[in-house]
């Protein structure tokens, strides 16, 4: 197969991946079974083509006013960033800027004392759960509605996510130039994983709880690479270990996939060492789905890392993925601080 409109092809099965100095990589077919490259491509010419601006999203946004950013003045002129082309012509995230759930988190802890408040006995518990079963399979809309939601998990996957990074880049959409005021944010959505210090379970809402923190979520290694850019001068301001520190650091390990999932597992000790001693109290593993999670976050690629800026009542205030900009990590650094000297709030 031939195509006219660049000298890079490379032959993947029914899968071929050309480029121009034009034009970004594009890639047809669904098939990664033997790469042939051709002789046309020289390795100084193939970098530079590689290294050409990503063509960007332009998905419809649902957009909000300048009240729910918090700041008088709208910063949104100041977000371009010279480092990454096209940066200005970015959306910001599906829900405009915000980020979670309206629910407020709650621990299993918290959960069981209150179910067990309401003094029930075991028989109408287990009568309550069966009803409850039964309605959701007489309901008509939740089954076209988990009909839908399955044929979505079948067309999406691999594949798609790795050919969307192909087409978009790593950027799908930008920060906000300010945080979210706190009476329009939504909160961060609770998570049960495992300790990396104790290997005991955690969750996710008894660590945020009473302390400003920027929680980073990514299960790749290229994901890890992109939180690192907001880690490094986070940490530089606000280094992990201190005593009576409100300010820290949260990882999440997200594995959804069970093959790399028990895989993950087995090399635990080998992130421990990898990772410093001081983050290891504040570093979770999760081995199961989140994908009813990924829409409230706007996580909508698993290759890519995601931070989000908790304050101490677990709200998200701000968010961002990918590669940090400059404009970017002056935000977070910026909001951490007024965080800070207003208590957390």
């Amino acid at each position: 197969m031939a195509l006219p409109t660049g000298k890079t092809i490379i032959h993947a099965g029914r899968a071929f991946l050309y480029t121009s100095r034009i034009q970004g990589p594009s890639l047809y077919a669904a098939s990664l079974s033997s790469v042939a490259v051709a002789p046309a491509i020289r390795s100084g010419s193939f970098q530079r083509t590689f290294a050409t601006t990503s063509r960007h999203l332009h998905n419809n946004t649902a957009q909000h006013s300048n009240s729910d950013v918090d700041g008088s003045e709208n910063k949104a002129g100041k977000d371009e960033d010279e480092g990454v082309e096209g940066q200005k012509n970015l959306p910001l995230s599906p829900y405009g800027g915000r980020f979670g759930v309206p629910e407020q988190p709650m621990s299993s802890k918290s959960i069981a004392l209150a179910q067990a408040s309401l003094k029930r006995s075991p028989f109408a518990k287990a009568k309550d759960g069966m009803k409850s079963k039964m309605e959701d399979w007489t309901d008509k809309e939740k089954n076209l509605e988990k009909r839908k939601e399955l044929m979505h998990d079948f067309q999406s996957g691999y594949f798609s996510e790795f050919s969307e990074l192909s087409r978009t880049g790593s950027k799908l959409w930008k920060g906000t130039a300010n945080m979210i005021q706190a009476d329009k944010a939504l909160y961060i959505p609770n998570i049960i994983g495992t300790s990396l210090k104790t290997s005991e379970p955690v969750e996710l809402v008894d660590l945020l709880r009473g302390k400003i923190s920027l929680v980073a979520i990514s299960g790749t290694r290229f994901g890890e690479e992109q939180i690192e850019t907001f880690m490094q001068p986070f940490l530089k301001r606000w280094p992990m270990g201190q005593a009576n520190s409100k300010v820290q650091f949260v990882e999440l390990n997200i594995q959804e996939n069970p093959l790399k999932a028990g895989l993950v597992r087995m090399m635990v000790p080998f992130v421990r060492k990898t990772i410093p001693e001081e983050r290891h109290a504040n570093y979770m593993l999760h081995y199961k789905s989140i994908k009813h999670l990924k829409d409230p976050l706007s996580m909508q690629n698993s290759y890519l890392g995601y931070v989000f800026l908790v304050d101490s009542n677990c709200k998200i205030r701000w968010g961002a993925h990918g590669k940090g900009t400059e404009a970017e990590i002056k935000t977070l650094l910026d909001s951490v601080q007024r965080l800070s000297e207003r208590g957390g709030r």
